[in-house]
């Protein structure tokens, strides 16, 4: 990237002309960018078009049986709906900075569009959105909002693993409400998805197939102590395991992931935790925000 704009910035006569880019609104950006693309468009022959469409692998179709993976997320919004999670249909756009500027992720990442906007690359952070435009709307304590949804992501980073694409489905879980106490949100909506993780999962893959690990955050001794005493929580009767986090900053107080072996293999097909997004939204700390996926595309390469 830094070679592309030194590149770029020799082509331009004033060498603080891309340091005066960045500081512009976006507006005044996409006509610049908007006028860019358009010449370089005209210019475009066909068979480069062509030629782009064979070697990009953003733009290669999947090899995925599509009614296959169609009938798929069909039944898992169907399950997510018989459990109170209102199934809602994404934009395959998001504003600008909807993952950088709530998580902890690099923009370059994500693929970045004129008008303002990204190719959504996590649902999640736009279903955050969504619940913080809903409280906006209603702020009483006890008001509860849970959706889900399945959501084609692109992503930018590469990857050398042949089961990963830069784009691919996912099944998306988020759910807000305000903090009662006694970390009462954290352990009802943990248990919540993931009761609702296991029932989809379990179509599939037996008990003994699947395993799932508690990724605790250093400073929440207080949570620990209350998630250890939740007895009688769906989690007690599965098989957990209880680890130390290792430094991810993605997920506030813990983190989970759901793990099933098959051919002598794990794989990490669900995961899921508590963020901070809604709270940076709504400039409030008493509201929580917890969400989860699952690779569908995943699940059917395996």
């Amino acid at each position: 990237m830094k070679k592309s704009s030194s590149r770029i910035s020799s082509k331009i006569s004033n060498e603080s002309s891309i340091s005066e880019l960045k500081d512009s609104s976006l507006s005044e950006l996409n006509s610049f960018l908007l006028e860019l693309f358009r010449g370089k468009t005209k210019a475009l022959p066909p068979a480069t078009v062509l030629d782009n469409y064979r070697n990009s692998r953003f733009v290669s179709p999947s090899d995925i049986d599509p009614i296959a993976l169609r009938e798929t997320e069909l039944s898992w919004l169907k399950i997510a709906k018989s459990n109170t999670f209102e199934p809602l249909v994404l934009s395959p756009l998001t504003p600008l900075g909807t993952c950088s500027v709530l998580g902890h992720v690099d923009q370059n990442n994500v693929i970045s569009t004129l008008r303002g906007a990204e190719v959504v690359s996590d649902a999640t952070n736009v279903l955050a959105l969504q619940l913080a435009l809903d409280f906006k709307q209603n702020s009483a304590r006890e008001f509860i909002r849970k959706y889900a949804t399945v959501h084609r992501h692109v992503r930018g980073q590469t990857t050398d693993n042949p089961k990963f694409s830069a784009h691919f489905s996912t099944f998306c879980l988020a759910s807000g409400g305000y903090d009662p106490g006694n970390y009462g949100f954290e352990l009802d909506h943990l248990q919540d998805q993931i009761s609702l993780i296991f029932e989809i999962l379990s179509r599939y893959f037996s008990n003994d197939q699947m395993e799932l690990r508690f990724y605790m955050k250093k400073d929440s001794d207080a949570f620990r102590e209350k998630f250890v005493g939740a007895h009688g929580r769906i989690w007690s009767d599965m098989n957990y395991e209880l680890v130390d986090d290792q430094g991810q900053e993605y997920y506030q107080l813990m983190q989970f992931k759901v793990f099933v072996k098959k051919d002598g293999q794990m794989y990490n097909l669900a995961d899921g935790g508590f963020v901070d997004w809604t709270q940076k939204l709504l400039v409030n700390k008493k509201h929580r925000c917890m969400i989860s996926g699952i690779g569908i595309e995943l699940l059917h390469r395996i």
